[in-house]
Parts: structure tokens; sequence; C-alpha cells
């Protein structure tokens, strides 16, 4: 009786070891299987591009361009095509390096004030290159292997840079506008100036001929009051004179004698 318990009990220990064993086989087998799915499970592309550290954002641009956040990838386009790289420090200096070494061409590019896209190409690995830059530093540039979503950005920068450059080019025409009024501003003083000072001009020589004409007036005055004095002198003179010639012309009278 003791040996058929003991046989039992011996089953049953065997029993739950070999649970114990296949449940530690089925965890392992369940890990190995996720870890090999992740592994080769594709990378989703980023969905938000960020600008380039060096420089502060723009409102207009912090949002995704070019890619709607509500198109999903369809399922046929190849990874490796739809993969596009943030304007980081490593995706700056590859363009900068591509472009020294002249791998690229340059398709398009736009230019609107100080801002500006392009869309660059390399040949030899049909990489696209899109970049937005203000003052022709580099700002944004975004890599890519698909030419429709290549296209698509380039035509999204593009506008950006249309509507960027609307305030600078309002206040260029309005600095303009603002030297131009200054410009006629400082021509209408200068003729303010001479206006006034041929005014004051005509004032003093006004002056100065009323003054002369006033000396004029009382010195012919003086001189008028001495040309009657002088001509009634003259005739005075004149009235001696034929007086004294008519005695001495008069015919000499002999005297009478006395009785």
């Amino acid at each position: 009786m003791r040996t058929t318990k003991q046989s039992g009990k011996a089953s049953q220990q065997a029993f739950q070891r070999g649970l114990a064993i296949a449940a530690a086989v089925a965890v392992m087998a369940g890990t190995a299987a996720c870890t090999s799915a992740v592994a080769q499970s594709p990378a989703a592309p980023p969905t938000a591009i960020a600008p380039i550290g060096a420089v502060a954002p723009v409102p207009a641009l912090t949002a995704t361009v070019g890619q709607p956040a509500a198109a999903a990838p369809t399922a046929s386009a190849p990874a490796a095509a739809r993969t596009e790289h943030p304007a980081s420090g490593g995706a700056v200096s590859e363009l900068q390096q591509r472009m020294q070494a002249h791998e690229l061409s340059e398709l398009r590019t736009t230019y609107n004030g100080a801002y500006g896209a392009s869309l660059l190409f390399a040949q030899n690995d049909l990489t696209y290159y899109v970049t937005l830059f203000q003052q022709k530093d580099l700002w944004r540039v975004i890599k890519t292997t698909n030419e429709a979503f290549a296209e698509r950005l380039y035509n999204d920068f593009a506008k950006q840079t249309r509507t960027m450059a609307d305030l600078e080019l309002q206040r260029i025409r309005l600095e303009a506008q603002k030297e131009r009024s200054e410009r006629q501003i400082a021509a209408q003083e200068e003729k303010l100036r001479g206006l006034k000072t041929d005014l004051e001009i005509q004032r003093q020589q006004q002056a100065q001929a009323q003054e002369r004409q006033k000396v004029a007036r009382s010195e012919a005055d003086t001189l008028d009051a001495e040309r009657r004095a002088a001509r009634a002198r003259v005739d005075e003179l004149q009235r001696q004179i034929r007086a004294l010639e008519a005695q001495v012309n008069a015919p000499f009278a002999p005297s009478q004698r006395r009785r």
C-alpha cells in the first residue's frame, strides 16, 4: 500500500515538472516571435518636419508640409520611397557636401523676397532634396526618393515663401513710399524756405523803395519851392533890367531957358 502511494506521488511530481518545462518553452518561443516581428517591421515615416536647429521656427512652417495628416500611405508604395528625413544637421551636412561635390542638379528654384525654395536631384541614387532657405542660408532640408512627394513638397515650400515674403515686400514698398514722401517733404520745405526768402527780400526792397520815394518826394518839393523862388527872382531882375534899359534908352531932352 505504501509502495502504491509513493509511485503515484512520483508520477504526479513528474507531470508537474513537465508542465513547468512546457510553459517555460512557450514563454521563450513567444518572446522570440515578438522580437523577430519587431525587428522585421519597417519604421514608420515621420509625419512632421522639424526646422534646422540653428534657426528659430516660423509659426507658418511648424506643421507638416506637403503630406496631410489624414492621408495614410498606401500599402503598395515602397517604404524607402516614402521615407523623409527632417532637416537635421546630418541632412544639411549631406546636402552641402553633395553640392560642393557637384552631385546635384537644380530642377526648380523660387525666390520671394528674402525667402526661397529649391528642388535638387541626385542622379546617381535618384534622390530628391527639397530645401527652404532665407537669405540664401539653408533652413529646412527634406530628402526623399518619391518624385511626386518631392514636387508636392516643393510647391508647398514655394507657396510658403510667397506668404512669408508678402510682409517683407510690403515693408519694402512702404519704405520706398516713405522715402519718396520724405524727399517730397524736403523739396517742399526747400521751396517754402525759398519763398520765405523771396518774400523777405521783396518786403525789404519794398520798404527801401518806399523810403526812397519819400525822400525823393521831399527833395522834389524842396526843389520845386526853390525853383519857384528862383523864377520869381528872375522875373524881378528882368523887370528891373527892363526899367533901367528904358531909362538908358530914353531920348535926351534939353532943358528950357528961363525968361
